[in-house]
């Protein structure tokens, strides 16, 4: 029989948290999960910040409905059913066996807990939820691009003329940026200033921190401009690279003479008007255009990828 509603046990909640850890790679896989077993989407919300990890995020939200009493607790049974229900790790993760040992464990747990005695139809009830959910995102992810889009479209078409409007163009610029990584589930730091050095922003993206330096001018970067962001980069840790978003694109004497007179070796790629303008029109998804721009500056040395051809 399964148990009487009542909160997770420690040592049901121990092995959920393990999961979470060992068995998910992708934010977005995860979330589905939790919204797909009943999670409101204000309670996984309120938790979905840079700052917190997916076990943390998990840790949050089990928290929140077991303050929910039976409601929460409900939907606390379904999480673990869900994961239980999981015939493989999520895409990606890093240890599979690990992962794979984790699922097992919580399984085990669980059903000597009487949390799940049905496996196969709790397998096939959270397919549906997942799927229900996917198909919900999707959308909403189409709507949030097609509003950046737009908003993408009219400050292009806006005649900025006092230094006051261009400056808030480029803040704007850094805002888009921040809502088109987010859109397609990559974490993006905004701008802020350390004390020292001004950053537009940063993102972390298969393995590399990514710092951001967004300019919407009218005049292309120079080699100093490029220079002094390189700096900023390089006084990180090797792990860090950087991605310069010019809209008014560059000039490729300048790129090259700043590449030739790099005291290091390149950890810069470059993003221009036009990059963006397919991205946010939806020529080009986001995170194809950063594989290639990696690609071919890793494997062909070329960091000025143009995304049309």
């Amino acid at each position: 029989m399964i148990a009487e509603l009542k909160p997770l046990s420690t040592a049901v909640l121990t092995e959920v948290l393990a999961v979470v850890r060992e068995a998910f790679y992708y934010r977005g896989d995860f979330k589905s999960l939790l919204l797909g077993a009943g999670v409101p989407r204000a309670v996984y919300d309120r938790f979905d910040t840079s700052e917190n990890a997916k076990v943390k995020i998990a840790r949050f939200v089990l928290d929140e409905l077991c303050e929910l009493g039976e409601q929460g607790w409900r939907i606390q049974h379904k999480i673990v059913a869900g994961l239980c229900a999981m015939d493989r790790p999520a895409n990606n993760v890093g240890d599979p066996k690990a992962a794979k040992a984790a699922l097992a464990r919580l399984r085990r747990v669980a059903t000597e807990s009487g949390l799940v005695v049905d496996v196969e139809q709790a397998a096939i009830d959270a397919r549906h939820a997942r799927e229900a959910v996917r198909q919900k995102l999707i959308q909403q992810r189409r709507d949030t691009l097609g509003d950046l889009s737009r908003q993408f479209n009219e400050l292009h078409a806006a005649r900025e003329r006092t230094p006051a409007e261009l400056q808030a163009r480029g803040y704007a610029l850094e805002k888009l940026l921040r809502g088109l990584f987010h859109a397609n589930d990559i974490d993006y730091e905004p701008s802020h200033n350390n004390g020292h050095e001004q950053v537009d922003g940063s993102f972390f993206f298969r393995g590399f921190t990514y710092l951001v330096e967004a300019r919407w001018m009218k005049e292309k970067p120079t080699a100093a401009q490029l220079a002094d962001f390189k700096l900023k980069v390089d006084g990180k840790l090797d792990s860090t690279r950087g991605l310069y978003v010019s809209m008014a694109g560059f000039d490729a004497e300048v790129l090259d003479r700043f590449a030739s007179r790099s005291p290091s070796r390149p950890n810069i790629i470059f993003m221009s008007g036009m990059d963006l303008a397919l991205i946010f029109g939806g020529t080009v998804e986001l995170v194809d255009a950063l594989l290639k721009k990696i690609d071919a500056a890793e494997s062909r040395g070329k960091f000025q990828f143009d995304l049309t051809t």
